[in-house]
């Protein structure tokens, strides 16, 4: 398989190129990736062999991509099936036999369209920004920290853009900047209570506690509003919409789970043991409307120390393998984990290593979308920075190149009123058996200076968890037709309207707690 990038700008190049050979890596597709400064070199190179397919600049010295795409098809050098333009104005050209080429570049195509969204502020704004929150911050303030990288950018049409919530981020890892915010957080004992249901646990083997959730999702009324406009244009009174938004699965840390109330009735509830465990909705809509659901369960933490036990000297192999695209065992990785369990050969030990590198070692980001990451677990383990799900998947992946069975879980962290997205990791140890590694709140509490709870969050949890999801990447049931806004997990939920996934600011989602009760 051949493809051109044809760019006058050698920088484009090198980062299409870059992007092309990831997308093609996690799909298994080999293909020579070849650059070209103008239309006429290119033109010379397809005339000598074809290529599969081919990005052109549109606006380049001398002849243009249109014209280059014209000639192409004019001299007969190859006959491309489709030809289209993406948001940055570069043909797309990709012959018959691609499929999977096709697929690599539709999800690149889509990766561009949203990067612009989640890296949206320019220096000034972020200052701004900075500014309306903190006491006396300045722009030399914010180019310092900048230095010492501690806010995540990119360029976006060739200006230096910082990622939607850098803010956000600054405030919850640097404790000088909390203390100066204009408007103070609420005092909690989040910590305390955490203290003493550590001690419960340790003391009495278990904790629970009876949990009650309502959660909605609605098409934003902008965007419905649009939709319905198109939906108009096209001779149709109603938008097609569908909606799916997360259940608690059966596991063995949720019982009782009873499914209280529904908006409307669901067109499909998925399985109890679903790895995505969903309720779904279809409707035609003239009018904008919320979807809901409320349940209940009952959610209990076992404490267990991976330390305190002598594993059998025969292992599982199950969960330990690679799942493309972000569970890749790359020669870093590969050669990170060596270096981490280096004579130990206990895999709780090598367990605890990689939870120490990790909880110790990264440091809390908030991130854009894990739709536009690319290699999450390899990238983390470079910049040392993620957020709750990145830093389960740099776990999960070093256990598994050192042969430690891991998987995913994530869904709510719950608390008297106030629940939030939340993933972390679960491994296996024989005759223990499967464990828990919460490796951001692990980190959080290293950066308080407290290890007796760091070090609780390394085979226990506790009882502030709804599960929905115990597989990164699975599917819905039913599917989404279009691109989901986080096709790796779920807790806020998704929706499709007339067949496109909605994603950022066109959904509007909600988490209440209706009841969270220690059960004694």
């Amino acid at each position: 398989m051949r493809i051109a990038i044809v760019d006058d700008l050698a920088a484009e190049r090198a980062l299409l190129k870059d992007r092309l050979e990831q997308q093609l890596h996690r799909r298994n597709v080999q293909a020579d990736i070849l650059e070209y400064e103008s239309g006429e070199t290119f033109l010379e190179a397809a005339r000598k062999a074809p290529f599969t397919a081919a990005f052109l600049d549109i606006y380049m010295d001398g002849m243009t991509g249109m014209e280059a795409a014209k000639k192409l098809r004019e001299k007969g050098y190859v006959s491309f099936s489709s030809c289209d333009t993406d948001d940055r104005q570069k043909p797309i050209l990709v012959t018959e036999k691609a499929d999977a080429l096709r697929e690599a570049l539709t999800v690149q195509k889509e990766i561009m369209r949203r990067l612009p969204g989640e890296y949206c502020w320019t220096e000034a704004e972020a200052i701004a920004r900075m500014q309306e929150r903190v006491r006396n911050f300045t722009a030399e303030e914010f180019k310092k920290l900048d230095w010492e990288g501690r806010m995540d950018w990119r360029f976006v049409e060739g200006e230096k853009r910082y990622q939607e919530r850098f803010a956000e981020t600054l405030l919850a890892t640097h404790a000088d900047l909390a203390a100066r915010k204009k408007t103070p957080d609420a005092p909690n004992n989040k910590n305390e209570e955490r203290h003493r249901l550590c001690e419960k646990m340790m003391q009495e083997g278990s904790a629970s506690a009876d949990i009650t959730l309502r959660t909605s999702i609605r098409m934003s009324d902008e965007a419905f509003a649009a939709a319905l406009e198109k939906a108009r244009a096209e001779g149709r009174d109603t938008v097609h919409v569908r909606a799916w938004l997360a259940l608690p699965a059966a596991c063995p840390s949720q019982s009782h789970i009873t499914l209280d109330a529904f908006t409307e009735t669901p067109g499909h509830i998925a399985a109890e043991d679903a790895p995505q465990r969903t309720v779904y909705w279809e409707a035609d809509l003239a009018e904008n409307r919320t979807f809901g659901a409320e349940y209940s369960y009952r959610e209990t933490a076992v404490y267990a120390d991976p330390l305190s036990f002598t594993p059998d000297p025969e292992q599982p192999d199950f969960y330990t393998g690679e799942e493309a695209p972000h569970i890749v065992f790359t020669p870093y990785l590969r050669a990170l984990a060596a270096q981490l369990t280096e004579g130990v050969t206990s895999p709780a030990e090598k367990a605890k290593r990689i939870y120490d590198y990790v909880t110790l070692n990264v440091r809390y980001h908030f991130q854009p979308s894990y739709f536009v990451h690319e290699s999450i677990a390899e990238n983390c383990a470079r910049s040392r920075r993620g957020d709750c799900g990145i830093m389960a998947l740099t776990f999960i992946t070093l256990c598994r190149i050192a042969g430690i069975p891991a998987r995913w879980e994530s869904g709510f962290a719950v608390a008297p009123g106030d629940a939030g997205c939340h993933d972390w990791a679960r491994f296996y140890v024989a005759p223990r058996g499967w464990m828990y590694a919460d490796c951001s709140y692990g980190a959080s509490m290293a950066r308080r200076g407290d290890e007796v709870l760091r070090r609780h969050y390394f085979g226990s949890l506790d009882t502030g968890r709804m599960v929905a999801n115990s597989a990164f990447e699975a599917p819905f049931d039913p599917p989404m037709t279009g691109f989901r806004s986080d096709p790796y997990d779920n807790q806020s939920g998704e929706m499709e309207a007339d067949g496109v996934g909605l994603y950022g600011d066109d959904t509007v989602t909600t988490k209440e707690v209706l009841k969270f009760e220690e059960v004694e």
